[in-house]
């Protein structure tokens, strides 16, 4: 019983003799992740997202192994009043981290939106339709 006591006293004050400071805690901005379907839009402020088109997928289906795992190709449009100001071909390769550089659709002092994958992934019994893909978009709110 005085073991225990002794145990428990020690531990209370243990917890009050090294407190935690809050006042270092980085707090990360907030982050959304969006899906995007093919032919459809993302508007963020002022600008339209468009995922246009897939150009090539031979990624490795997830249920045969491969030598190569192999990449999705995509055009994206970027539109200002329904005009093209900009046009991307992004490139995914499974299991690369890919540059935030060259996955970057939009950046403002308010937002970014990342390009982060193409999903659904390939299966080797099954036969995609194109109007099934989606991309994966992560919105950054700046503070």
């Amino acid at each position: 019983m005085m073991k225990q006591a002794f145990f428990i006293s020690c531990f209370f004050s243990f917890l009050f003799t090294f407190p935690q400071d809050s006042t270092h805690v980085k707090v990360e901005a907030p982050k959304i992740v969006a899906k995007l379907y093919l032919g459809k839009t993302y508007q963020i402020e002022d600008v339209q997202i468009k995922f246009s088109d897939v150009l090539s997928d031979s990624r490795c289906p997830e249920d045969v192994t491969c030598m190569w795992a192999g990449e999705a190709a995509v055009l994206i449009d970027v539109l200002k009043d329904d005009v093209i100001i900009k046009q991307k071909k992004l490139v995914f390769q499974p299991g690369k981290k890919m540059d935030d550089n060259l996955m970057n659709l939009f950046s403002s002092e308010k937002h970014s939106v990342l390009a982060l994958g193409i999903l659904p992934n390939l299966n080797s019994n099954i036969k995609i339709k194109k109007e099934d893909y989606y991309l994966q978009l992560e919105i950054i709110k700046k503070e």
